[in-house]
Parts: C-alpha cells; sequence; structure tokens
C-alpha cells in the first residue's frame, strides 16, 4: 500500500511550515500567510492528492463536519426537510447523518452520537404529540444543538421551525369565496389511530374563526382516512349527499383527490359543479392530477433549510445557546383547475 500522504509532505514541498499548511487548511486567525505561500500550499495539495484526517481535525476543532437528520424516512415530509438540509450540509463543507426512528432506535442514541463528537447537532422532524420532557432535559444538560421541525410549538427550550397554519388557511379560504363565492365547507381527515397534530388543530380553530368574521354558519365534516379501495363506497355516497354547487377546503390533499374521485365517477365536474382545494401538497401530487388540484403548498423543504441554518449558527457561535426563538415560515397558494369562478 501507498504512504499516507501528510500534512508535513504538503510542507516540505511547499516550502512552508506545517503551522501555514495549518493555517491554510484551517483558517486559523493570527497566523498571516501570503498570497504567495497560500498557492504553495494549495499547490502541494493537489500535486500530492493530500486528503484532511477528519478526525485528527475533529480533535483539534472539536466539531465532525456532520449533522443528525432525525426522523421517519417513510414519511413524504420528512424526506423534504432532508432536502433542505442537504442543500445546507453541501453549501457548508458539512455531512448529512440519517438517523431513521423506529422500533429499534431512539433518541437517546443520537446523544451519544454528540457526546462522541460524530455529529454537531440535530435537526429532527418530531411530532406534537410525542414531546418527552426527559429527552428535552437531556438536550438542554448537554447543551446539545437542536432544532426541531414543527415538534415543538409551545415549548421554550427547543427551538423550532413551525409554519403559519392560521394564516394558510385564511389564503385559502379567501380565495375560495372570492372565487366562487360559496360560503367553504371545511373537511377534516383524520388517521384512525393517531391523534391529529397542533397544525390541524390551528387550521380548524382559524376555519371557525373565519366563517364568525364573515357571519357564515360553519360547515364541518370529517372522515377517517384509508386506501381508496376499502373507501371508495364511502366517499360515493358523501358526494351523493350533498347539494351543488358548494366549495370544500380539505385539512389533507387526499381528502381532495378522494372528493374529486368520487364526483368525477358520478359525472360532476371539478370547478364547475363543486369547488375543491387542499390546504396541503405534501405528497407532491396535486399538479400531476387531473384536474390539478389548488392547494397552499408547505414548505418542508425550506424549514429543512432554516432548521439547519439555525444549526450552524448554535455551532459555530454566532447565535446564543439559550436562543430558542421560533422560526416561522409562510406557506404559498398555488391555484390550479379544481376551484374555477
Amino acid at each position: 500500500m501507498s504512504k499516507r500522504v501528510t500534512s508535513f509532505d504538503v510542507a516540505k514541498q511547499a516550502g512552508v511550515s506545517r503551522s501555514v499548511v495549518s493555517a491554510v487548511l484551517n483558517g486559523t486567525q493570527g497566523i498571516g500567510v501570503s498570497a504567495e505561500k497560500r498557492a504553495a500550499v494549495l499547490d502541494a495539495i493537489r500535486d500530492l492528492n493530500y486528503q484532511v484526517d477528519a478526525q485528527a481535525r475533529g480533535m483539534k476543532t472539536g466539531k465532525s463536519q456532520c449533522l443528525a437528520a432525525y426522523g421517519n424516512v417513510s414519511n413524504a415530509l420528512f424526506l423534504q426537510v432532508l432536502e433542505g438540509m442537504q442543500e445546507v450540509c453541501a453549501g457548508n463543507g458539512y455531512h448529512l447523518l440519517l438517523y431513521a426512528s423506529g422500533p429499534v432506535t431512539d433518541q437517546k442514541g443520537l446523544l451519544d452520537l454528540y457526546l462522541q463528537r460524530r455529529i454537531d447537532g440535530i435537526v429532527a422532524l418530531d411530532r406534537p404529540n410525542k414531546i418527552s420532557e426527559e429527552w428535552v432535559e437531556l438536550i438542554n444538560q448537554h447543551n446539545l444543538p437542536y432544532v426541531s421541525v414543527e415538534g415543538y410549538p409551545d415549548h421554550n427550550r427547543i427551538a423550532s421551525v413551525l409554519m403559519d397554519y392560521g394564516d394558510s388557511i385564511r389564503k385559502a379560504l379567501d380565495y375560495l369565496w372570492k372565487q366562487t363565492g360559496l360560503p367553504p365547507a371545511y373537511l377534516e381527515m383524520f388517521h384512525q389511530h393517531a391523534p391529529l397534530g397542533w397544525g390541524d388543530h390551528e387550521r380548524k380553530q382559524t376555519y371557525l374563526e373565519w366563517c364568525a368574521a364573515k357571519g357564515l354558519q360553519p360547515q364541518m365534516y370529517s372522515a377517517a382516512d384509508g386506501p381508496w379501495e376499502e373507501r371508495a363506497d364511502y366517499w360515493k355516497k358523501w358526494i351523493q349527499e350533498r347539494r351543488t354547487p358548494f366549495a370544500l377546503l380539505s385539512n389533507w390533499s387526499r381528502g381532495a383527490v378522494y372528493v374529486c374521485r368520487a364526483a368525477q365517477l358520478q359525472g360532476i365536474q371539478i370547478g364547475k359543479d363543486i369547488h375543491v382545494m387542499a390546504a396541503d401538497n405534501t405528497e407532491r401530487i396535486n399538479q400531476h392530477l387531473f384536474p390539478a388540484i389548488t392547494s397552499i403548498e408547505i414548505p418542508y423543504r425550506e424549514m429543512g433549510r432554516l432548521a439547519a441554518l439555525r444549526l450552524l449558527e448554535y455551532i459555530d457561535g454566532q447565535r446564543s445557546y439559550e436562543d430558542k426563538s421560533t422560526i416561522s415560515v409562510s406557506a404559498q397558494l398555488v391555484a390550479r383547475h379544481s376551484v374555477g369562478s
């Protein structure tokens, strides 16, 4: 095997000291390096194909140059968060460690990785109904840089990136009202064995407040989620029981999809006989349907990007660890064909 190239070899070829090589590689403060010496070091690094020893650098700097992403890999939302994190990591010389949640992993394993200096911080897609005060205590006890996406909306000891769900619903309802002149109904989808999160509660409350402000009687419906093959008859009957025309806002995209599908099977025209809108597009399917569904786009990719940037601020000392202020993001309304005029 060929001998591993070291910083000593780089210094020898460049005709400089190892401290100069270190200053070029690490941007060490207090050591002035002329443009000529810097060029000589960079040339030697390229000629010798020198690779920085990450473990040795980590011992000097106390950083691993690696961020951890924690969440459910089968969740489409988490995959979008990863996209945003990867953008930040690629632009700042960091690697991204995927630490999937599941029955054989837990959050305490992440703390071990941090204490072993294998990661510098964590971004997690948390669920508000699974908040652990024990985990919060451990994070703060060890000054572990940690940013949650959506998981700690009312907690002052965890920094969170949160969607303004109230604003998103107001945008959606104003649009439906303006386009159709019809009082919008609200469809709340839910999982049979899991409680709705704070975001859906915020959506529902905003709908009720919006109706009250307009002097309208709320029209609330709820339905359990499930495969179309198992629920087709339910949705066909649901459509048959509604009088047309009507306008409908569904908290989840799948609710809007099911309503549109059931209507089309019975010859009801989307965007004319009924107007349907989704309050999210997390599965990124609304634009590919026929007709394409008007929706609120929740920017999970941007939320992952902002979470990673906040993490780097903690790690680099640009922001105090005690600053756990919320990062708020807004959604975008995208008009498609399921809402006519």
